[in-house]
């Protein structure tokens, strides 16, 4: 603090002694002493409080910080949420034109199936309107094309072309 030795401190204790007198110079030196004490307890008040208010500054910048990140991490929570949405809008446009197309390819022919080409009847209506087995007229609708795709393909081997069995429902 002072840099006061061992040397220069007896001679301001002489100098006191001197001054103040062999009577009272024990009184003045608790008082100084008590003024010390005080002085350092000012002092380390306020290293206590600049600390207290550094502090108070770095917890103000933490949380300033992390209600920043709040505000990104909502943001990037908002950005995930629409991109779900638009995911899942496409997804279910997708899969509702797939079911349109399917519900097309397979329940068209099975509609248009009234006279069937082997000559049988059309199904008895129901009641309600309905056939009597609109399930099964719209699969073997969907699996008579896959069959006469297939029949051509099938060649005789070897054979004449008297060989070949007559188409169905046509007359020999």
């Amino acid at each position: 603090m002072l840099d006061i030795g061992w040397q220069e401190l007896i001679i301001l204790m002489l100098i006191a002694l001197i001054v103040v007198g062999p009577k009272d110079l024990p009184r003045i030196v608790k008082t100084a002493g008590q003024w010390m004490g005080k002085a350092r307890g000012y002092a380390r008040d306020f290293q206590r409080t600049i600390e207290e208010a550094a502090d108070a500054t770095e917890i103000d910048a933490v949380k300033k910080e992390i209600d920043e990140a709040n505000r990104e991490l909502a943001d990037a929570r908002r950005d995930v949420s629409d991109g779900a949405e638009s995911v899942k809008r496409d997804v279910a446009e997708g899969s509702d034109s797939v079911n349109k197309m399917f519900s097309e390819d397979v329940m068209a022919p099975a509609k248009g199936a009234a006279a069937k080409p082997n000559g049988e009847a059309a199904p008895a209506e129901t009641k309600d309107g309905e056939g009597e087995a609109p399930a099964a007229t719209a699969a073997e609708s969907a699996a008579a094309p896959a069959a006469a795709e297939a029949a051509p393909a099938a060649e005789p081997q070897g054979g004449s072309a008297d060989d070949t069995p007559p188409a169905r429902g046509a007359s020999a």
